[in-house]
């Protein structure tokens, strides 16, 4: 089920895979823990010297999913639809040595290509949302302009950095709601003849 924690489930499941490929990195030696990968901003002033930065700047909803239909729950149930959203993430590395972080950028965009989808969190499959929702996530690498980046590192009110940013998608947040009753027509009747 997608309740309200998969936005944090899946920020912790994207930072586990980033660790992997970095740990994977042919012929260097680019190995970070999932404890020197901080989810906050990347400012200037981080606690405990980070080495990336995996922030969450961003989330909307799909415009392609926004207007699902109720679900269907057994013979006489729905239940409402999955909002259902893309996550953006800056991904910044913040090793002292430029070249280190060309390295763990390069790594990163390498792996993302070769693997664009998970099926997985924390080595649990996604289920389906009550029926709303894939079974994968895609991450895409968003194409920002300069411009683009600009704006959201002003809006950060933090000084650039080399970034690269990521979309996440399709994450589904169940309802809360529960099933409510739909009765269903399972029989019509038609008559057809002339009338007096």
């Amino acid at each position: 089920m997608s309740n309200y924690a998969i936005i944090h489930d899946t920020t912790l499941e994207l930072r586990r895979q980033i660790v992997a490929a970095l740990v994977s990195a042919p012929d260097a030696d680019l190995e970070i823990t999932e404890n020197e990968i901080t989810l906050a901003l990347p400012t200037n002033d981080l606690v405990g010297a980070p080495r990336l930065s995996l922030y969450l700047y961003h989330i909307d909803a799909d415009a392609n999913l926004r207007n699902q239909k109720r679900l269907d729950v057994g013979p006489s149930g729905q239940r409402f639809p999955p909002l259902a959203v893309s996550l953006h993430y800056l991904v910044t590395p913040l090793d002292e040595q430029e070249q280190v972080n060309h390295l763990i950028l390069g790594r990163i965009l390498q792996f993302f290509h070769d693997h664009p989808f998970f099926s997985e969190l924390n080595g649990t499959p996604l289920d389906n949302s009550f029926g709303g929702n894939s079974n994968q996530f895609r991450i895409l690498l968003e194409p920002l302009t300069m411009e683009q980046l600009s704006q959201i590192w002003g809006a950060l009110n933090a000084d650039y950095r080399l970034a690269v940013a990521y979309n996440v998608r399709i994450v589904a947040i169940d309802s809360d709601q529960g099933v409510s009753p739909a009765p269903r027509v399972v029989e019509a009747h038609t008559v057809v003849g002339r009338h007096g």
